[in-house]
């Protein structure tokens, strides 16, 4: 396992452990998952980035009930 070391105040170090305590979560834990949650929503966010360039080009929206109609439902 890799260790990390990250620097920051007495200000932001006193904010991270409350907001750990709060969700009764270790600092460690708390880091990791502001982490990947970041880390997913910028992939959403690229995801539909590149979803609406699609859309774009032919900008045709279809209602549900004819997709369930296309797809035999």
């Amino acid at each position: 396992m890799s260790v990390l070391s990250v620097r920051m105040s007495e200000v932001e170090y006193r904010a991270l452990e409350k907001f750990a305590k709060a969700n009764n979560v270790s600092m460690n834990q708390a880091i990791k998952s502001a982490f990947f949650e970041k880390l997913e929503d910028e992939y959403d966010i690229e995801i539909f980035d590149k979803a609406y360039a699609e859309y774009l080009k032919d900008p045709v929206l279809y209602t549900l009930d004819e997709v369930n109609k296309h797809l035999g439902r």
